[in-house]
């Protein structure tokens, strides 16, 4: 009996540790998801407090550039960016709205200081409140774009605003997302353009509306320079971000310090020894300068008799001396461009009145770019009348030159003296005369500039510094310089009948607005631009589009490739997991 009992209870302890054996994978399994859901748990609250993205676009599309994040990370209080662009759009503009809130989610990933909602401004139910609030954003200058879209089958026209205000305080920045047609563009490469500049939009109207002290531009007058009337297009984009200055040279002894960019626009008077003399030591001083000036003086007023001719003179300003020194030489020539804007000429008479066509007028070249620099990247063609050529000297220290703006492959040149009238349109062009490709014409010279006046400053001058308490510097602090052969870049066309102007670059003729406003803004950016946000201009989203033609000739195969490809696959993985099955289990 007792040896029976104990084989029972042997019995019954290796059952024990059988049925523990068998159920300890069980638990183990238990253990293991629990495990997972718990780190799956801990990962997810981890998670909300940050913002892990990986990149792996070929042009870096989802990376903000250094200076952005720079800027955003400095950031020490809200900014509040309403995006009025909200509500049914059409795929472009839905795209345009997507880009928009992912940079904006970009801006929070590096700082919680960016808040941001998309709203729809006319989503009012009363027309009246609906003409009130498009008064209302009128007078922020808000202007709407014309859309026209489908709704319940029918095409209606809808008023709708891609645009941002960027708001800190009182103070209100209104930014424009889409940018505006350019002449040989897609409007899939002008969206695509516009979301390019996304983050540089932002980001620079964000930095605009956090300065404490605006920065000083001084216009030079008293030499023939434009009037204010006549650049009343530019002195209202830039004086709610810049204090400006209209100064005459020849009644101060020295450009003050606060002044960080003098614009000299299209002078036809000399300047003195002594105005030279103070630019010099300005630039000297670290200074920044815009020259814009005609080699050749001529007008259209001169040509206004078609039969007429008119040879151009130079305009003497007196600076030759003083721009060869700094590395660039404005020749006495004109450039001429097959690729050019037109202007209207009579043909014959229509009843009481005349009959006009336009004609190409080969010297108002249509310039554009071959760098990729801030200051001309995704920007029109700048339209310029009466230009030169600009060449590049060597100077005693090392300037970083580039050459922003140029003619076209069909260019040539007619060097002065010449005789200028409107016979050159009464025959076609011969392309093989048009042989002088790509004539630089705007030059962008950085670094520290030799003086002038080395070696020629007098002990009486040296005495007279002294008594202003100012020193002569031989050799400049690093300075940034423009120059470029068209006086009139900055004007607009006014009407004082009206007391209206035109934007800068709109040519009246073939009704086109040109880039002229977008380069000379990017070029007083690139001035002040010390923390490096118009670098985000130079970032470049590809545009890959697809190919229609490829599209036609293959759509039935890629239609029945989608269609089959997939059930091909699900079928071929039954039939595998089948076989592994059986064979696993029938062994």
């Amino acid at each position: 009996f007792c040896i029976a009992t104990k084989k029972m209870v042997k019995t019954n302890q290796s059952k024990n540790k059988a049925e523990k054996a068998e159920m300890s994978p069980r638990k183990q399994g238990y253990i293991i998801l629990g495990l997972m859901f718990g780190f799956v748990f801990i990962a997810n609250i981890l998670a909300s407090f940050t913002n892990l993205n990986i990149d792996l676009t070929e042009e870096k599309r989802y990376t903000l550039t250094p200076a952005t994040v720079k800027m955003l990370r400095g950031l020490q209080d809200n900014i509040y960016v309403e995006v009025l662009l909200e509500g049914k759009f059409p795929a472009g503009f839905k795209r345009l709205q997507e880009s928009t809130q992912s940079v904006l989610d970009q801006f929070r990933n590096q700082t919680s200081f960016v808040q941001y909602r998309f709203l729809d401004p006319l989503d009012t139910k009363s027309i009246e409140d609906k003409n009130e609030r498009i008064k209302d954003l009128a007078e922020q200058g808000i202007k709407p774009t014309n859309l026209r879209v489908m709704e319940n089958n029918e095409s209606i026209e809808k008023l709708i605003y891609p645009v941002a205000v960027v708001k800190y305080g009182s103070q209100i920045i209104p930014v424009n997302l889409l940018e505006n047609s350019v002449a040989g563009f897609s409007d899939e490469e002008v969206l695509n353009q516009s979301i390019n500049l996304l983050e540089y939009k932002l980001a620079d109207a964000i930095n605009k509306i956090l300065r404490k002290n605006k920065p000083t531009i001084a216009i030079t007058k008293g030499h023939g320079e434009s009037k204010p009337v006549e650049t009343r297009d530019l002195i209202n984009t830039l004086a709610p971000f810049y204090d400006l200055k209209w100064i005459d040279l020849d009644s101060m002894y020295r450009i003050p310090d606060e002044v960080n960019l003098v614009i000299m626009p299209n002078p036809s008077k000399p300047y003195s020894e002594k105005a030279k003399f103070i630019l010099d030591q300005y630039i000297m001083r670290g200074g920044n300068t815009m020259f814009l000036i005609n080699r050749l003086k001529i007008d259209m007023d001169s040509l206004r008799n078609p039969k007429s001719e008119y040879v151009p003179i130079e305009n003497d300003v007196n600076l030759e001396d003083m721009f060869f020194k700094y590395g660039v030489r404005i020749e006495p020539n004109l450039v001429l461009d097959m690729e050019c804007s037109k202007i209207p000429l009579v043909v014959g008479k229509l009843g009481t009145g005349v009959q006009t066509e336009l004609f190409k007028w080969y010297y108002a070249p249509l310039l554009s770019t071959r760098v990729q620099h801030p200051i001309v990247k995704n920007i029109d063609r700048v339209n310029a009348y009466w230009t030169s050529s600009i060449d590049t000297v060597k100077t005693k220290t090392h300037i970083a030159k580039t050459n922003l703006l140029n003619s076209s492959q069909h260019s040539r040149l007619q060097y002065a003296p010449v005789r200028i009238n409107f016979e050159i349109l009464r025959y076609d062009p011969d392309p093989s005369k048009f042989n002088k490709p790509y004539q630089p014409v705007a030059w962008l010279l950085e670094g520290p500039f030799p003086s002038l006046y080395e070696n020629r400053v007098s002990p009486d001058m040296l005495e007279g510094l002294k008594q202003i308490k100012m020193e002569y510097l031989p050799v400049g602090k690093p300075a940034k310089m423009l120059v470029m052969s068209y006086g009139k870049l900055i004007n607009n066309l006014y009407n004082p009948e009206n007391n209206e102007y035109m934007p800068m670059g709109y040519n009246t003729f073939d009704k086109i607005l040109y880039g002229n406003k977008d380069f000379v803004i990017n070029a007083v950016e690139y001035m002040f631009d010390e923390s490096g946000i118009l670098s985000a201009r130079a970032k470049e989203v590809k545009l890959r589009l697809l190919d229609n033609v490829r599209i036609k000739e293959e759509k039935t195969y890629w239609q029945m490739l989608n269609v089959l490809l997939p059930i091909s696959l699900l079928v071929l993985g039954t039939f595998v997991f089948n076989y592994i099955r059986r064979k696993r289990f029938a062994s």
